[in-house]
């Protein structure tokens, strides 16, 4: 081959080369993009469809029904009254739409995330594609599983934020000497806030002097004065941090006298029995420490996520893949300085694993003086004593990765996996929630049809706890959203109870009246069994509302325990009209369609409760006229009801003959109620003919 077309050849390699590198190099300026990017596709893709979760319905409880000023008694309870300020201000500028409290408290954790990574960067200069990982593995730490808890986690996520702005002004205190004051009083005033907020990182605060001692200006000073500095830097963080443990321990502000909350008893073990408290922290250390580390990965490869016949898994599937593929091809090609050895020519995995088990192990300690454990307790809500350990969790796995896969590649390959099957497992779960939240919705849309008003003191009872990721004081809690109060007591009106889990022994009790009270915390209510409504509430079973009497107690397909206590449902505690002016909270639950089936079906309800024969008739061929049937016998009831006391006869027939085939065990229901039809109309030759032809097709005579 000639010289000429080898160097001919050889150019074009070169070109080639050179314009590939050129166009698939990715800047560095957009790591804050990929970051929101991962944030919304693992938190956000659900956002318009989520409400209010358990915790959160406390907040709109005090805020909505007491006023938002009442907020000061709840949080002198919840043992963090500073925290009052965000919330009166929170609900104040959002409202009660969830919608505001999820992008707010969205917004709140990008820029936690967006403000750990600038402060991470600072502190490894040379390491950026290192601690970019970190940040996306920290988006995605499948450990707190309640962000949909918008309201209440508004106050975590908040201190979070101020903890991550007060380090990394720390750091720009440092690496910026000319804005030296300027940062540091950012960082005090931040350091200050989030400690008054809410004790949650308290723990990593303690962090502070290891970073400061990376940092590299530090670096280059000999070991004695370096600590000299990095010591007196340090102080005026250390002094407010011990104000704080002196406020915490025994100057907070109590509602009451001998009130305690959050006590650090675990603490004063330590001065107590010493030895055995000691053993206890390190079982505590090493339990909770795996679990963060590994165990919390086991959920995300869940066999759940691969419910192929299901299309919420197919699509949540193909998301996880999508991103794993577009996050795989930008890391690959992110402009990042190449990894180098730090001082004394030591790997970035060693400072790396240094700063994230302390900061693992330190997110911890609050929750381990007030005796609490991340591994040991709820699952589902002990997640968030473990918020201030991801940063840390997330920067050991990085190091760990660099220590044990040498390849960049298959690094790469690693945590792509990790972060694309975490942002299934967190798309899945919320799914849930939005499903718990579309059945609230209904429910409340329902009562309030069913019954516009619900005199005070009256308690709601069903078989079981009938939301997911609520329980029974939040639906109490919820309840009191839907009525009005008048006396702002911070006695609630209404409460809830699952009777298979409250009163399963004591059903006789029940039916013969028993008190009931409840008072913990700021959840107050007194009432009696005979003041109840029972219900029954299953809409995946294409069923609506059921709010019981008891006459109900025939009803075949109850579960046992609500045909042993129907007979205790006193109606009369329904109001058929509102006692104010006060419209349908909307703005919380969100309004349903009114031309739906379970609409009519609760009105006509209730007209039957009142006895108004022809409201039902209305309603009957309203509902008829827009295609809407009962799809449950028993919701056929008040509408046969209706047609006989008007002498539809021919319609009741029809109606009850259907109840009876399209619902197993009506017989019991549907003979008593014709008897007293019977009882109650004059005789007839339509009517006899209709009653005969019912008894028979039903079954009564038998």
């Amino acid at each position: 081959m000639r010289l000429s077309n080898i160097f001919m050849i050889e150019n074009i390699r070169a070109l080639r080369t050179l314009y590939c590198e050129k166009e698939i190099r990715i800047s560095s300026r957009t790591i804050p993009l990929a970051l929101l990017g991962i944030l919304i596709l693992a938190f956000g893709l659900l956002i318009t469809q989520l409400g209010f979760y358990q915790d959160d319905w406390h907040h709109v409880y005090f805020a909505h029904s007491l006023g938002i000023s009442r907020l000061w008694d709840m949080f002198l309870y919840d043992g963090r009254p500073l925290a009052a300020v965000l919330y009166m201000l929170g609900f104040s500028i959002l409202g009660f739409v969830p919608l505001h409290w999820h992008v707010s408290t969205l917004i709140l954790r990008y820029l936690t995330i967006l403000f750990t990574w600038l402060y991470l960067k600072d502190i490894w200069p040379e390491h950026k594609r290192e601690v970019t990982w970190a940040a996306l593995l920290f988006i995605i730490y499948p450990l707190f599983k309640l962000q949909p808890l918008s309201v209440a986690y508004t106050v975590h996520w908040t201190g979070f934020l101020l903890f991550s702005i007060s380090i990394w002004s720390m750091v720009q205190s440092i690496i910026r000497p000319r804005w030296f004051w300027p940062f540091t009083l950012l960082a005090l005033l931040t350091n200050g806030l989030h400690l008054a907020f809410i004790e949650y990182f308290s723990g990593v605060e303690l962090i502070r002097p290891f970073i400061l001692w990376l940092l590299p200006r530090h670096r280059e000073i000999r070991l004695r004065k370096r600590l000299q500095r990095v010591l007196g830097v340090w102080l005026p963080y250390l002094v407010i941090f011990s104000s704080f443990l002196l406020y915490r321990i025994y100057l907070i502000p109590v509602p009451e006298p001998g009130y305690e909350r959050n006590v650090p008893t675990v603490l004063f073990d330590l001065f107590r029995t010493p030895l055995p408290t000691t053993f206890k922290l390190i079982e505590s250390l090493l339990q909770d420490s795996i679990y963060i580390l590994i165990t919390v990965w086991s959920k995300v490869f869940s066999p759940d996520l691969f419910e192929i016949t299901q299309p919420a898994s197919n699509k949540i599937i193909f998301i996880a893949l999508l991103t794993g593929l577009a996050l795989f091809y930008y890391l690959r090609h992110l402009e990042a300085e190449e990894s180098v050895a730090t001082e004394n020519h030591q790997p970035w995995y060693r400072s790396a694993l240094m700063i994230g088990s302390a900061l693992t192990v330190l997110g911890l300690v609050p929750a381990w003086i007030t005796g609490q454990s991340v591994s040991q307790d709820n699952p589902l809500w002990s997640g968030r004593l473990g918020m201030g350990s991801m940063v840390g969790a997330s920067l050991v796995l990085v190091a760990l990765m660099e220590l044990l896969i040498r390849n960049r590649k298959y690094r790469t390959l690693f945590i792509v996996i990790l972060i694309s099957f975490s942002i299934g497992w967190h798309i899945l779960y919320t799914n849930d929630y939005r499903w718990s939240w579309i059945k609230q919705q209904r429910f409340f849309n329902q009562l309030y049809w069913r019954a516009p008003y619900i005199d005070e003191n009256t308690t709601i009872i069903s078989d079981e706890e009938i939301f997911p990721y609520m329980g029974e004081y939040p639906t109490a809690f919820a309840l009191g959203n839907l009525y009005p109060k008048f006396d702002k007591t911070m006695n609630l009106n209404y409460w809830f109870y699952s009777a298979l889990r409250r009163f399963n022994d004591q059903r006789q009790e029940l039916i013969e009246g028993m008190p009931f009270e409840y008072d913990h915390n700021f959840g107050r209510f007194n009432g009696y069994s005979l003041d109840s409504l029972v219900i029954y509430y299953r809409p995946e079973q294409n069923q609506c509302l059921w709010v019981l009497g008891p006459e109900d107690t025939t009803i075949r397909i109850l579960p046992p325990i609500l045909q042993d206590i129907a007979v205790i449902s006193n109606l009369d505690r329904i109001d058929p009209e509102p006692l104010d002016s006060s419209a349908f909270p909307s703005e919380i639950f969100g309004k349903e369609s009114e031309n739906s089936w379970c609409y009519y079906y609760e009105k006509a309800s209730l007209a039957e409760q009142e006895k108004d024969w022809n409201k039902i008739v209305k309603f009957w061929k309203i509902a008829q006229g827009n295609g809407f049937q009962p799809e449950n016998g028993i919701e056929a009831l008040p509408f046969i009801e209706g047609l006989a006391y008007r002498g539809d006869w021919a319609q009741a027939r029809h109606l009850t003959i259907r109840a009876n085939q399209i619902t197993e065990g009506m017989k019991r229901r549907l003979c008593p109620l014709w008897d007293q039809i019977a009882a109650s109309t004059q005789p007839t030759p339509e009517r006899d003919q209709t009653i005969q032809a019912i008894q028979d097709k039903v079954g009564c005579t038998e």
